[in-house]
């Protein structure tokens, strides 16, 4: 009972905080033009709260965006995406941001140019993956896992004169034809802080893998089935582990498996785990760019992953799956052990640069702020 009372609490303290910062305005002058944001409108209230600050990258993302605009010279209204207030009376010139409330807005603003703000893969891929690979699970164990990350039907990019997308040209492929024409990439930012002096090669030559919400889509069943029948290696699994994912796999939860929860990645625990891996490995079925592979890579941890996971020219640092499978992992892992340690210390190096390089706040900034000016000097808006 108490644990229930206690679920209860937070889920209402939750709809409080949500509904006190579901909207933020940013008005530089009274002749500006007005962007309409469908996105973080919570994190410019929290910017002292270090912890939820640091959480994810996109908390500080939402207000770099805000800021880009304004420095563009308009004037910002952020909704929280699944606000339900009432969309205000403003004749905006821009619509930016996520569903469902960049689909609310597009209709109420229909002359406004629209720019859906795309962070994973398309709908229509990312929801045929979380049912392929959750049956996988419920047909190998004789489970009932319901579906964990489905995205609610909607046409966001269809209704898009432009899409800004956080991933990779892997991620592109992921969209029908017709509309990648209109997909602009960006690069994400990363929390992890720069570790260049401890990069080195990892005696233990362990394997990493950062779980989240949606254990079924990211692979882990299948990091669970491998790492159990070969014990000779060890897997570090950090972050969440649902209650349902870990009832139905834990008869695989052998020793060689550990389990470390949820870990800060600027804190020492993470960092000297990340010592003792070489690789991260990430078989997942649907991303835009995972910042777990992305932080993992700044911690110099060279990656295995799917397609859907993986940087762009991937080969140069590290390897790409053929497909989400065991005899996917089997194939990347042997890759792994097969190289010498020299090409382990040249590669984790590598890693640690190429992300240290592309994937920062100024990047992200840069990206956006080209993105915005080349739609102003076409006369777009």
């Amino acid at each position: 009972m108490k644990k229930i009372i206690g679920v209860i609490l937070r889920h209402l303290k939750q709809l409080f905080i949500s509904g006190k910062y579901d909207t933020f305005v940013s008005e530089i002058s009274k002749k500006s033009p007005w962007v309409y944001i469908s996105y973080i409108s919570e994190s410019f209230y929290r910017r002292d709260d270090k912890k939820y600050f640091n959480s994810h990258q996109n908390i500080r993302e939402s207000i770099e965006i805000v800021r880009l605009f304004n420095e563009k010279g308009y004037n910002v209204y952020v909704q929280s995406p699944k606000s339900r207030k009432k969309l205000p009376q403003i004749d905006f010139k821009i619509i930016f941001g996520i569903e469902p409330n960049f689909i609310r807005a597009a209709k109420k603003y229909s002359s406004a140019k629209m720019i859906y703000y795309a962070t994973g893969a398309f709908i229509d891929h990312q929801n045929n993956q979380v049912r392929q690979m959750t049956d996988y699970i419920n047909n190998t164990y004789n489970a009932n896992l319901r579906y964990v990350r489905l995205v609610p039907e909607h046409r966001s990019a269809y209704l898009a004169d432009y899409i800004v997308q956080i991933g990779s040209n892997y991620t592109i492929e992921t969209y029908p034809e017709e509309l990648r024409k209109k997909i602009r990439i960006i690069r994400q930012s990363t929390q992890t802080v720069t570790s260049y002096p401890s990069i080195q090669y990892a005696e233990e030559n362990e394997f990493f893998f950062m779980s989240s919400t949606g254990n079924a889509l990211k692979g882990l069943s299948l990091l669970v089935e491998y790492f159990s029948q070969h014990q000779d290696l060890r897997l570090n699994i950090v972050g969440t582990i649902e209650d349902n994912f870990k009832s139905v796999m834990s008869s695989l939860f052998t020793s060689n498996i550990v389990f470390w929860g949820y870990l800060d990645i600027n804190g020492i625990v993470f960092s000297d785990l990340s010592k003792r891996c070489n690789f991260v490995i990430y078989p997942s079925g649907s991303e835009g760019m995972p910042g777990a592979v992305l932080n993992s890579m700044k911690k110099g941890l060279i990656p295995i992953t799917t397609r859907w996971a993986a940087v762009d020219n991937i080969e140069e640092l590290g390897f790409l799956m053929p497909s989400w499978s065991i005899d996917g992992i089997d194939v990347g892992v042997k890759w792994a052990l097969g190289l010498s340690k020299d090409q382990v210390k040249k590669l984790r190096l590598k890693s640690f640069e190429f992300v240290k390089d592309n994937f920062t706040i100024e990047n992200f900034n840069k990206d956006l702020s080209k993105f915005i000016d080349s739609l102003k000097n076409e006369g777009s808006f």
